[in-house]
């Protein structure tokens, strides 16, 4: 059986995609925001301006982690492409498989 589903966020996901948001911006020593964080998040899903993949725990249900593509384009192939700009997992699920479970 898999440990973790991962799939494209949705706005059902904001409220969790707020925390890990929030945990990702404080790791890189910025303060705490989370009306920040759920606004610009809500902005990117209300607009399209990225795709959000997010990966939970299936026992659980626990949001462990996310990343944000940004789309791009690329003048030499002519095709779109995606910036991978964010990346964050829970640090307690960091590792390997015998670290994810307390």
């Amino acid at each position: 059986m898999d440990l973790f589903l991962t799939r494209q966020a949705t706005i059902q996901d904001l409220d969790d995609l707020v925390e890990l948001f929030d945990e990702y911006r404080i790791f890189y020593e910025q303060e705490s925001d989370k009306e920040g964080a759920r606004q610009f998040l809500w902005e990117k899903f209300e607009h399209s301006e990225s795709v959000i993949v997010i990966t939970v725990e299936v026992e659980t249900k626990v949001a462990v982690g996310f990343t944000q593509l940004y789309p791009s384009f690329s003048s030499v192939s002519m095709k779109r492409n995606w910036i991978l700009n964010d990346l964050y997992v829970r640090e307690k699920f960091r590792g390997n498989q015998s670290s994810r479970k307390e």
